[in-house]
């Protein structure tokens, strides 16, 4: 009683040599692991360097030129990329459109007040209604399910190919590294220039076999996106083929109606008819123009807006048409 506690007893032999057995494997292991890290950084340091010196001139890199699988697949996955926003964007502005030209018809409807032109407003709003909401409803859906949907899994979907592209890269730069250096030694020691050569025919098959693999797996990522791309191409051209055809025979309710307003209406200058007739007619000239202008490439020159609350700027003034005088020798001074 309070003296001090005894010693524990020391471990056994067996316990103390699996001790240092389990010691020196993590020390051989984590040896292992900073030469792997060691060679990793040193992996990196040479792409990154490699990559300079081809973006500066000073090096020459293996183009894909011989591998058109590879170039092919680039193309496509731009497009897909590009197709899925491009998509997003038309659906956003085919839906503004809709409901825009809904409310507009609903806005002329409920002011109109003309016995001859009120059926004709009242059969432009039914048209820009419900029926135009559901068509456009059946669009998206179209697009959704043949657009969206597989492009979306094409590009989201394709890792381990993205991964073997990557490593690929990788392989690229160290062979483009080593051959550079083959070249270098080449000039340096001409006398060994047989072997630097033969360096280069074998790291020349291992990278060729490499990219053997990786070009069929593009070739068959590129047959399938194209057979989807055919699909929703497919799906676009008829899903708006529809939209626009039921959108012109809900328009027909609106000819019928402005058919019957001209009918009954008074050939005055400001009555339904000389109004729906001259309206017509300026459509039809501005279109003969806009077809003109597009195909000798002549189009209307943009105008400055006016500017709110504020002072206008002076109109440019007309180009003389004498020509100026020639400028003759300089004033002297009497």
């Amino acid at each position: 009683r309070g003296g001090r506690s005894p010693r524990p007893p020391p471990p056994p032999a067996r316990d103390r040599t699996a001790a240092m057995h389990k010691l020196a494997s993590l020390s051989a292991e984590l040896k292992s692991k900073v030469q792997d890290a060691s060679s990793a950084i040193s992996d990196v340091r040479q792409r990154v360097t490699q990559q300079m010196l081809e973006g500066t001139g000073y090096a020459d890199k293996t183009d894909d030129e011989d591998f058109p699988e590879l170039e092919a697949y680039a193309k496509i996955d731009a497009f897909l990329r590009r197709l899925y926003d491009h998509s997003d964007k038309y659906m956003r502005a085919l839906n503004q459109v809709v409901e825009m030209s809904r409310i507009l018809a609903e806005d002329f409807a409920a002011i109109i007040d003309d016995t001859e032109l009120a059926p004709v407003a009242d059969a432009f709003k039914f048209a820009k209604g419900e029926e135009a909401a559901v068509q456009k409803d059946v669009l998206g859906q179209v697009l959704y399910r043949n657009v969206f949907q597989p492009v979306k899994r094409e590009v989201e979907g394709r890792k381990d190919h993205e991964k073997r592209l990557t490593d690929r890269k990788k392989v690229r730069l160290d062979y483009d590294a080593f051959r550079r250096k083959q070249m270098t030694l080449m000039q340096s020691d001409p006398t060994n220039r047989s072997m630097y050569e033969g360096n280069l025919d074998s790291a020349k098959r291992t990278y060729a076999k490499h990219s053997e693999s990786v070009v069929r797996d593009a070739a068959a990522v590129n047959a399938e996106r194209k057979r989807m791309l055919s699909v929703a191409f497919a799906g676009l051209a008829v899903s708006q083929l529809e939209f626009f055809s039921c959108a012109a025979t809900s328009l027909e309710a609106v000819a019928a109606a402005a058919t019957a307003a001209v009918s009954h209406s008074s050939p005055a200058a400001h009555s339904p008819s000389a109004l729906w007739s001259r309206m017509r007619s300026e459509i039809h000239t501005m279109a003969q123009q806009a077809r003109h202008q597009r195909s000798t490439g002549t189009g209307p020159q943009p105008q400055a807006r006016p500017i709110p609350g504020g002072r206008q700027p002076p109109p440019p003034a007309p180009a003389s048409r004498t020509p100026p005088p020639p400028a003759g020798p300089p004033a002297t001074n009497p």
